[in-house]
């Protein structure tokens, strides 16, 4: 498996959202912010390799964002996009309960379920986090010029 660079919050650049989405704590957001990042992606061009990764990346964190991050119903997420020399950032806020990515511990021998922070590093080229005004703040490097990982790569 190959290893996603993971950088400390002060590395981030900060390129202007041009797309965001303000979501709720409920399941069915997950897919709204899916369909929302494929439109966007549309006049991009970008390959299905690119779009199935970052879609993939994004409804996995919110999934768990809603399912862990200990939410009210009505609890922010707010989800951006935005174009870089080479890459797409795609950033997610949301008010749950404190949590690191980048630096928590991978599930072992799961079945079904809990996969979604290995599929995220593996998928993200770069990925940071910080924890600011009380919100989660997680960022999520794409490269549109690198080949996207198969999964099990």
């Amino acid at each position: 498996m190959v290893s996603t660079p993971l950088l400390p919050a002060s590395a981030e650049a900060a390129p202007i959202p041009t797309s965001e989405i303000a979501l709720t704590g409920h399941m069915a957001a997950v897919g709204d912010a899916g369909d929302w990042l494929a439109t966007w992606l549309e006049p991009r061009e970008a390959s299905a390799e690119l779009v199935f990764a970052m879609r993939l990346c994004l409804e996995e964190a919110l999934a768990n964002i809603v399912m862990h991050g200990g939410l009210e119903p009505e609890g922010a997420i707010v989800a951006s996009l935005a174009e870089e020399a080479g890459g797409v950032i795609l950033r997610i806020s949301d008010e749950g309960r404190p949590f690191d990515p980048v630096t928590a511990e991978l599930p072992h021998d799961q079945e079904i379920g809990g996969n979604g922070l290995i599929l995220i590093r593996r998928y993200a080229s770069v990925m940071s986090y910080r924890r600011e005004g009380g919100r989660n703040h997680l960022t999520l490097s794409f490269s549109r010029l690198a080949e996207t990982p198969a999964p099990g790569r």
